[in-house]
């Protein structure tokens, strides 16, 4: 087993034809996915203890989550956080 917890692994992934990246880093044991657009960051997902070992994999498999993120939503939400912050308050 590697020793995560002084080691620091990262792994970036360029889409070929997109302005899409995907960076996965390993320290201290827990995983952080960042998904960036345009090199923003869009969504992030962490798993602690992702270092450690699983039992019960099957089970686990079962209760998994998934998310969806819309990006037409996380705009319209950027925006309408910009509208709602008068830029031209003192």
């Amino acid at each position: 087993m590697v020793d995560t917890e002084s080691r620091i692994f990262e792994k970036r992934i360029r889409l070929e034809g997109t302005d899409i990246e995907v960076c996965v880093r390993l320290e201290n044991k827990a995983i952080r996915i960042d998904v960036k657009k345009s090199d923003f960051c869009v969504h992030t997902v962490v798993i602690d203890d992702a270092a450690e070992p699983l039992e019960h994999g099957w089970l686990v498999n079962l209760l998994a989550r998934e998310d969806h993120v819309e990006l037409r939503d996380l705009a319209k939400d950027a925006d309408e956080y910009l509208i709602s912050t008068n830029t031209n308050q003192g």
